[in-house]
């Protein structure tokens, strides 16, 4: 599989269309807060999935702990 990261064939079709590529920034998810609440509850489910007889129970149960 090629990949298509900053230039190559991409970078050219797209000018012979006289348009332009905007490069977004690097993504770090340890810096977005939304994903580090998602990892803490997607830790915590995990953790005791097991103890429940459905996921939905055992979030429930997470999410309840954790208000």
């Amino acid at each position: 599989m090629q990949r298509f990261i900053n230039g190559g064939r991409i970078a050219e079709l797209v000018e012979a269309a006289q348009c332009r590529l905007l490069y977004l920034p690097p993504y770090s998810p340890d810096l977005n807060k939304i994903e580090r609440c998602w990892s803490w509850l997607k830790a915590r489910i995990r953790h005791c999935i097991e103890q429940f007889d459905s996921l939905h129970d055992a979030m429930d149960s997470v999410l309840k702990a954790a208000s």
